[in-house]
């Protein structure tokens, strides 16, 4: 063989390619204004699944715009415009290739409001998908349709179905999604439980199943006398159309193009360089899709062959590590060194016991997916061996699972200091980049540290000020204060109208702040809309990396504390967290911040949880705030009467009392305080008509700046005590 490289220069290309695209993404149009609309589209169908919504399963549809199939009603949109369509139930599948047109009822993908929350119009926007129909009716559907494609189809079915004969539901949810790419009937719980633990990775179609598929296949041939060029066009030729059958996901889409040029060396005579090949999967993903540099599968997928690639091999250098103990944790360690950057960039955190968790299960893979393929190959031809492989896969997988379960438990298993800045890592890319190109002229313990050094620069995150958010919940309330030590307090957590806020909303925001401890959690009063996501937090967060100090609640009579009260408190105790009960004029000092409670009073007789609302005064310095829940009634005039005693003067920052109600915040409250600034927390279109243009009227005629966290998404103040930054999320 003619040992002559593909070339390394093609992976210089790239970085200016990657520039290039960059520059020049693709247009995307926004559908909001056709929310709930009834659509009729005609489109080609270029993949099919089935997804499982409210437990039932339900028959999703991609569909692409092409010259043969535009949209039906205007031809508007641009040329690759793509859709999904959930369909009605009891319709008929359409075969893949097929050109069809349907009606449903449009739905616009939702934008990030917070930081930290997932924004699915982007995460849409990349796949270049427009929109969702939902309960889409098939009105016609084209004869012609793509044979291959839909073989390809049909046989993942029969390969699935085999599967769900063979093994009980769960195994059989994580064996399809792992051999298969069928990820729509897992369950949530038990696909969480691996993202938490670091081990998703398993589920995906990558270059592990490529690397056993396509070199055992190759080898195979090779040793039925195939000669080597045929072998090495057949064994391509079969990935591609694994990768066909199983969506060519962007890691699946990386592996089978590099497992090709592999083996167009082996046809060339040519010698394989993993850097090159990488190279031109990664430009060939991004002729297609630019926006591929800011989705998290590409960046894994990518960043991490690349780490293995250049920078394992500068680690693992030295004579200690000719030891095979410690040569195996030095490689967990590497890894975490490669993964770090991409975890806090769009996770926020790091799973630590993933550096021990894949040293099991990553070795223990290659063996669960070959007897993935055994079984499926049993039940077609011979179905009474099936059990020993049935059982070894549900062992594998019992382990996987109680393993996830145990490092959940243990304390420190995740590190949390949250998003960082550009410029962070940049410079950590930087400098393990000096440490690869200046590998011989640095000893490979000092590689060692300089790394350390690396990743202690990524998870620091400097102080100073004070931070105060108000975050966008929809109708319900939550805000979120930091000093300048660190320390973290949030003000209520809940919703009435955005379903499960604490798990999509509230969690993710405290993981990019990196809040992984909560000095003190305040619930102003035990309605829905202000405590329900408190409840998930008490529930999940240990498992998030969350932990809670202090569960703060009002001081009232046993008689006014109802059951969601109740509740809030056996929920803390289960946790092991202790529960406080604070009243007027009770202070909690913190650096150089104040807090100090406002309301409830035992001298007032209040008439419901909304009147015995926590108030607490803000001061940091010259900025204060006033944060008053859903205080109304003889609880507000029993504030305004406890301000006019201890005449504060001007506040810069005002939580309108009640989402924006037109009875809150009256005249006189105004007078007193003349807010620089006043936050309305409320949803959009709400059926109570928050806020109340009586309310906003007041405010205006007080000169107030007024802030709707429905318009501005997360609004922050950021204050060292004399000069004030404000920042709406949806100006970011």
């Amino acid at each position: 063989m003619i040992k002559r490289p593909l070339g390394l220069g093609c992976f210089l290309i790239t970085a200016l390619l990657f520039a290039l695209t960059v520059c020049f993404p693709a247009p995307y149009k926004d559908y909001g204004s056709f929310q709930g609309k009834r659509l009729a589209i005609t489109g080609e169908v270029y993949k099919k699944e089935t997804s499982v919504i409210k437990e039932e399963p339900v028959s999703v549809l991609y569909l692409k715009r092409s010259r043969r199939a535009q949209m039906a009603e205007d031809g508007a949109g641009p040329e690759w415009e793509r859709v999904i369509c959930y369909l009605k139930d009891g319709q008929k599948e359409p075969e893949m290739g097929s050109l069809v047109s349907l009606e449903g009822r449009l739905t616009a993908f939702e934008r990030a409001s917070n930081p930290g929350q997932f924004d699915t119009y982007s995460y849409y926007q990349i796949s270049k998908v427009s929109y969702r129909l939902n309960q889409a009716i098939i009105l016609s559907k084209s004869t012609n349709y793509s044979y291959i494609g839909e073989a390809c189809h049909r046989l993942k079915i029969y390969f699935a179905e085999k599967l769900k004969e063979a093994l009980p539901e769960e195994a059989f949810s994580v064996m399809q999604a792992m051999l298969l790419g069928m990820k729509g009937s897992m369950e949530q719980e038990l696909k969480a439980l691996y993202q938490r633990n670091g081990i998703a990775h398993v589920l995906a179609i990558s270059g592990l199943h490529v690397s056993m598929l396509g070199m055992g296949l190759y080898h195979l041939l090779r040793k039925c006398g195939v000669p080597m060029k045929v072998a090495a066009v057949i064994s391509s030729l079969f990935m591609f159309l694994f990768g066909m059958m199983t969506g060519f996901s962007v890691s699946a889409f990386r592996a089978v193009i590099m497992f090709a040029i592999q083996m167009a060396g082996i046809f060339l005579e040519r010698t394989y360089d993993m850097l090159t090949a990488l190279a031109v999967a990664a430009v060939l993903a991004l002729f297609e899709q630019p926006l591929y540099l800011y989705h998290s599968g590409f960046v894994f997928s990518f960043g991490c062959v690349l780490g293995i690639g250049m920078v394992q091999p500068v680690l693992m250098e030295g004579k200690a590590l000719e030891y095979w103990g410690i040569k195996v944790l030095a490689g967990g360690v590497g890894m975490m060194i490669i993964t770090l950057p991409v975890y806090l960039w769009f996770y926020y955190q790091f799973p630590v016991y993933s550096v021990f968790l894949n040293l099991l299960v990553i070795p223990l893979m290659s063996f669960l997916m070959a007897a993935g393929v055994l079984l499926i190959f049993c039940q077609i031809m011979c179905p009474v061996f099936s059990p020993l492989f049935c059982f070894f896969i549900q062992g594998a997988l019992k382990i996987y699972e109680r393993t996830c379960e145990f490092c959940d438990v243990l304390p420190g298993g995740k590190l949390t200091p949250g998003k960082p800045q550009a410029w962070q890592v940049m410079a950590y890319v930087a400098i393990l980049l000096m440490v690869v190109l200046l590998k011989k002229k640095i000893k490979p313990l000092l590689r060692w540290c300089t790394a350390g050094v690396a990743m202690m620069l990524l998870i620091l995150h400097p102080r100073g000020a004070l931070s105060l958010t108000f975050l966008d919940v929809g109708q319900g309330d939550c805000i979120y204060i930091e000093n300048e030590n660190g320390n973290c307090y949030l003000v209520d957590g809940g919703s009435s109208s955005v379903s499960d806020v604490g798990k999509y909303r509230i969690i993710p925001f405290l993981k990019v702040q990196g809040a992984s401890r909560i000095e003190a959690v305040f619930v102003t009063h035990p309605d829905e809309d202000h405590c329900n996501g408190i409840e998930k937090l008490l529930d999940t967060g240990r498992r998030e990396g969350i932990t809670i100090k202090n569960l703060v609640l009002p001081d009232v009579e046993e008689g006014l504390k109802n059951d969601a009260y109740k509740r809030l408190e056996r929920m803390a105790a289960q946790s092991g967290i202790p529960v406080s009960y604070i009243k007027r004029g009770q202070k909690i000092m913190n650096g150089k911040m104040t807090l100090i409670c406002l309301n409830p009073s035992f001298d007032v007789h209040y008439g419901g949880t909304n009147e015995y609302s926590v108030v607490l005064k803000l001061t940091y310095g010259a900025f204060s705030a006033l944060l008053t829940g859903d205080v109304e009634g003889m609880g507000e005039r029993a504030v305004i009467q406890y301000i006019k005693e201890n005449d504060w003067g001007q506040i810069t920052v005002l939580k309108a009392a009640h989402h924006g109600s037109g009875g809150s915040t009256p005249n006189e409250f105004l007078d007193s305080q003349n807010p620089v600034c006043t936050i309305i927390s409320c949803g959009r279109n709400n059926s109570y008509g928050h806020p109340h243009m009586d309310l906003v009227e007041r405010l205006e005629s007080h000169d107030s700046n007024i802030f709707i966290t429905y318009e501005t998404g997360a609004v922050t103040f950021t204050t060292n005590g004399r000069k004030v930054r404000l920042l709406k999320f949806s100006g970011e």
